[in-house]
């Protein structure tokens, strides 16, 4: 096992492999393609993750729903890459 990882169990009862730093919310779900949804039903976020190259689901953005009446809203914001932050400055800059 990685000591840069841990293990968590997930609402469906599978167990995902996470960095150390993750924390766990109230509901930690399984969808396909690769991506889990952290959910904390006090305020409402909901963190997206996704398995990388080595099995480990890295943080890549939150997911926002909110609404207004009968109106719903969703938002996602994702998650800055340092490497994709330089590589967008470079091309601006040419």
């Amino acid at each position: 096992m990685n000591k840069d990882t841990q293990i968590v169990e997930t609402v469906a009862g599978t167990w995902l492999r996470f960095p150390n730093s993750f924390k766990k919310s109230h509901c930690l779900v399984e969808l396909p393609d690769q991506i889990s949804l952290n959910i904390n039903v006090k305020n409402g976020s909901v963190n997206v993750y996704k398995k990388d190259g080595n099995h480990v689901y890295q943080y890549i953005g939150d997911v926002f729903i909110s609404s207004t009446g009968n109106q719903l809203q969703c938002s996602a914001v994702s998650a800055q890459n340092p490497e994709e932050d330089r590589s967008l400055q470079q091309s601006d800059a040419s």
